[in-house]
């Protein structure tokens, strides 16, 4: 969908597919559609938008967690500190790395333009953090990403940068069930 031809509607469902905090079931090229969406907005427009779009729904039944995602993808990782704020949805597994700049956009790891998500959901004992903390935090001091996202390696490649990303840092190398989830978002398949 080209920049020109997206319109308010069009952009409401592509955030609403977007913002889904379905995790467990989470496809990439739902966030990859939202931040190309969203670029040729600018900074501001792109952050109107979100806000915009969280002002007109209802987050009891509405889900909004996906936006962390897009965020995260949206804007490049800030210098220092070296990584993105975390976020308090609670714990999760794998739990972020002891050396937060070795997956600075925890819980995702971008490759190859490719924003893959490592857990499949997390565990809170309370409120969730909401996304509008973040976008003040985008506003003050964030930079957008300088182009869209173009995944171009083939699935094979990008699952090998993976293992050698999580093996850097967690000092491990994933477990099969963390493999699988990563190889589900690769395939486009539910994992």
């Amino acid at each position: 969908m080209s920049p020109e031809r997206i319109t308010d509607r069009s952009l409401d469902r592509i955030l609403s597919l977007a913002a889904s905090e379905d995790f467990a079931h989470y496809q990439p090229q739902l966030v990859i559609a939202a931040v190309n969406a969203l670029l040729p907005l600018g900074k501001d427009g792109a952050l109107a938008a979100i806000e915009s779009y969280l002002a007109e729904h209802n987050f009891e039944t509405d889900s909004q967690a996906g936006l962390f995602l897009v965020l995260r993808t949206l804007f490049e990782v800030p210098k220092p500190p070296g990584y993105h704020l975390p976020l308090r949805l609670g714990g999760s597994s794998p739990p972020p790395p002891a050396d937060s700049k070795s997956l600075p956009h925890f819980p995702l790891v971008l490759i190859d333009d490719r924003p893959l998500l490592m857990v499949t959901g997390f565990a809170l004992g309370g409120d969730i953090e909401p996304v509008a903390a973040h976008i003040q935090n985008f506003r003050a001091a964030g930079t957008l990403r300088k182009k869209a996202l173009q995944p171009s390696q083939p699935p094979a490649a990008v699952l090998e940068q993976f293992e050698t990303v999580y093996q850097h840092a967690y000092s491990r190398p994933p477990a099969p069930h963390e493999v699988a989830f990563i190889e589900a978002q690769l395939s486009g398949r539910e994992p």
